[in-house]
């Protein structure tokens, strides 16, 4: 083999159109410069396949940047919309005069403070892919989410205030229970004929002239009552109840469904009675009051 490489060996190029010519070489020299052309193939290759890997990173790099972008400006923008709904949820409260409540002072991601202290999403997201902290991301997204939760909460909030206040309202004693009628005994103690307290009121009108009930409600009771005569018990939720009594025709059921405003019996002189007369209790929280402050 060592002799086969290092004698000489002859090589005779013959172009077609001119005089050929021949060189002597040793086979090693042509083994080394193989060898040679190889490496420099090889090398070629893997400069060329990294610089077209280099090329494509670069590439998706510059997608992955702007779609990291349009991340941040759609996170900001989400973040304007996240103020907004907090400055309408404060006039909203406002407007119908909650006061306190959980949500008042949107703690945990509503706070000015913590906005200022906040990194924005643009400086986050601008970075090269390889600078971006993964937990910094998760942290924004935290935050957002958390923000949108109690905004979301908050509102809540506010229409079950409002609901519960519109049901309110309409539980509320606010109308008089009859008409054309005159006041004979108030609300408080009396003489009867030994001083005694009076748990409601005496409205003296004409003879089975319609009773009206003062709030929405449900029947509780009908028929006769000691002391009261035929009476009508309503409960409007809320704490408020009201007792009518004395009545001459009832024209409700227990368990009746009212509307503030509907006829309910007509005035009457049953029980315990001097006259034509209806005797009207309003009750809150299992307390009489004065009738007349719902009038």
């Amino acid at each position: 083999m060592y002799s086969f490489l290092t004698e000489s060996m002859e090589i005779v190029i013959i172009p077609k159109l001119s005089r050929g010519f021949k060189f002597t070489v040793r086979p090693y020299v042509v083994c080394l410069l193989a060898l040679l052309w190889l490496g420099i193939t090889l090398y070629s290759f893997f400069v060329i396949t990294r610089e077209i890997d280099y090329n494509f990173v670069k590439a998706d790099n510059k997608v992955m940047k702007a779609k990291l972008a349009m991340i941040a400006e759609e996170l900001s923008n989400n973040r304007k919309y996240l103020k907004l709904a907090r400055d309408t949820d404060k006039q909203m409260r406002q407007m119908l005069g909650m006061k306190g409540g959980k949500f008042i002072n949107m703690p945990g991601g509503f706070d000015d403070a913590k906005e200022e202290r906040r990194i924005t999403f643009s400086s986050i997201f601008s970075k090269e892919s390889k600078d971006i902290n993964e937990q910094e991301i998760n942290e924004v997204f935290k935050e957002t989410t958390a923000a949108a939760e109690e905004q979301l909460a908050s509102f809540q909030e506010i229409a079950w205030f409002y609901t519960n206040q519109k049901n309110s309202s309409n539980a509320k004693p606010s109308i008089k229970p009859a008409k054309d009628y005159r006041v004979t005994s108030s609300f408080g103690y009396r003489l009867n004929p030994f001083p005694s307290y009076h748990y409601g009121m005496d409205l003296a009108g004409k003879a089975n002239s319609p009773i009206y009930v003062t709030a929405d409600g449900v029947v509780r009771q009908t028929g006769w009552a000691l002391g009261y005569g035929q009476a009508v018990l309503v409960d409007h939720s809320f704490g408020y109840s009201t007792l009518y009594g004395h009545l001459a025709d009832i024209r409700v059921k227990k368990g009746d469904r009212v509307k503030r405003g509907q006829v309910i019996a007509s005035m009457g002189t049953t029980g315990r009675s001097t006259g034509v007369h209806l005797h009207y209790e309003v009750w809150k929280d299992g307390t009489p009051v004065n009738p007349k402050d719902y009038l």
